[in-house]
């Protein structure tokens, strides 16, 4: 387990430097689909998530997006879109494991609901693996922590590195 760790660490900064990327560049990035449509060009996209374009809260019923926006107000959804999922594309093309292939060695699920571990290895034998808690706070709200490649291939190709700490409402 030594070497996911290593290269999660290794990794970290890069990812890092990409999710400050798609925030910093999050209202250029939505001005610009204004004009191109709601998936942004090439690599561009990368700063958003790749398995659903620019107006994807509206299509998955997130709280809060709208259909039929326009002008500001659809500008102001996409930036918050992209601030929401930044840089998805490049966890997962760039940092992430391929899916294909790759099988679950052992996940736990401990007695404890809101924790999970899973070790999973690529087609070429790279192990990799994914910590999920869900700590509740108070309220109804409680803390996210995501770490490690996400057990799940959202883009059917590949497991998106993750390192998410993010409050949320259950």
């Amino acid at each position: 387990m030594i070497w996911p760790v290593a290269r999660y660490l290794a990794y970290l900064p890069v990812n890092l430097a990409f999710v400050l990327a798609a925030y910093l560049l999050s209202p250029l990035l939505a001005a610009l689909s204004l004009m191109t449509g709601p998936r942004l060009p090439g690599a561009l996209q990368w700063f958003s998530t790749l398995d659903a374009n620019l107006d994807g809260g509206v299509s998955q019923r997130v709280n809060g997006y709208r259909a039929g926006l326009s002008g500001w107000r659809l500008w102001w959804q996409r930036t918050c879109w992209i601030c929401r999922n930044p840089a998805h594309g490049w966890q997962s093309e760039l940092l992430g494991m391929p899916a294909a292939g790759s099988t679950l060695i052992k996940g736990v699920l401990s007695y404890d609901p809101n924790q999970q571990l899973y070790l999973m290895e690529t087609a070429k034998g790279v192990r990799f693996f994914c910590w999920k808690r869900d700590q509740p706070l108070f309220g109804g709200i409680y803390l996210k922590l995501w770490f490690g490649w996400v057990n799940k291939s959202y883009d059917g190709r590949n497991h998106h590195y993750a390192f998410q700490i993010g409050p949320k409402r259950a």
